[in-house]
């Protein structure tokens, strides 16, 4: 291989990083705005338990929770088409 098409992927590489690193950036900054935003506390009552929390801790949680139930539900779908092909 050629030195100029090694320098091109790894510049390539080098921008991609960066472009990431930029994305996570604006990310982060938009959650810290967020946060600071919703610190009210919120009564939050979940089965048997109930309690007072922070509106950030609340919807964060949430988050995370369809995440993973999403997660699962692909999961799960997945594994069912492999059984029947």
């Amino acid at each position: 291989m050629s030195d100029e098409i090694l320098d091109g992927e790894s510049s390539a590489k080098k921008r991609g990083g960066r472009e990431r690193l930029l994305a996570v950036a604006i990310v982060a900054a938009g959650l810290g705005a967020f946060v600071v935003q919703n610190t009210d506390s919120t009564p939050v009552t979940w089965l048997i338990f109930s309690g007072s929390a922070p509106l950030w801790v609340v919807i964060v949680l949430a988050a995370a929770a369809g995440a993973v139930l999403s997660e699962l539900g692909g999961y799960l779908i997945r594994r069912r088409k492999h059984r029947t092909n």
